[in-house]
Formats: C-alpha cells, structure tokens, sequence
C-alpha cells in the first residue's frame, strides 16, 4: 500500500505513462470530454475538487517544461483569481493561446483530467519537454 503521492489508481496510471513531449490537460467542470483521448474523472460536486488542488498534488511528481492556458482565462476572469491560481503553476512557462486552440490541444492529450471546478477558463495543459 502507498504511504503517500496520489492514491487514485487511474491517475497514477496516467503519470506513470507521462513522457517526454506528452501533454496532460487539467479541466474544470463544464469542459467537455473527446472520444478516444482517456478522462481521469476527479469531479465531486461543482466547485470540488478545483484544478489547483489537482495542480498541487501532483505538479511536485512531475518533470515539466511548461503549460499552456487560454487567453480568455487572463482576459475575462478576476485578476485577484487569476493571481490565486498562477501561485499554484510554480513558476512554470506559461503560453497562453486562444480558447478555440486551447480546446484542440486538449483534445491531443495523453489524457484529460475532469474536475469540478467552476472557474471559467481555469483549465491547464501541462507539457512535458519540447
């Protein structure tokens, strides 16, 4: 039995399979899902669990280069939340491209994580090497 690090057997699945140049999207709640691309489904109840706290459990196990956000995010959300939620990135290169990019991108991910978040615009693409 682990001790510690994430417990949920399909995310820890994902991780393990994470490679170099793979991409990992991290999703609120109303985002939708893609055929043929797996879905990690962590969404309790609106609003549980927030892309931040997935962001703060597993970003530490990860080795990455960057992440992309949508620029809808920067645009049209409170800049006090905003804020909040870039503290979590850790200092991570972010590259914000439009929503409409944004959600291909998602769509070729090794896979989506679905939370329960209902920040607009929240969702992260996490990448790893060029």
């Amino acid at each position: 039995m682990l001790k510690n690090g994430v417990i949920n057997g399909q995310l820890a699945s994902v991780l393990a399979r994470f490679r170099h140049v793979n991409t990992l999207a991290i999703v609120d709640g109303p985002f939708p899902s893609y055929l043929g691309v797996e879905i990690v489904d962590l969404a309790l109840v609106k609003g549980f669990p927030k892309i931040t706290t997935v962001l703060d459990a597993i970003l530490p196990l990860m080795d990455l280069t960057g992440l992309f956000l949508a620029n809808e995010f920067d645009e049209q959300v409170e800049s006090a939340i905003v804020s909040e939620y870039k503290a979590h990135y850790l200092g991570l290169p972010i590259t914000f491209i439009p929503h409409s990019e944004f959600k291909i991108k998602v769509g070729q991910s090794l896979a989506i994580v679905h939370t329960g978040d209902d920040v607009p615009y929240s969702s992260v693409i996490l990448r790893s090497g060029g």
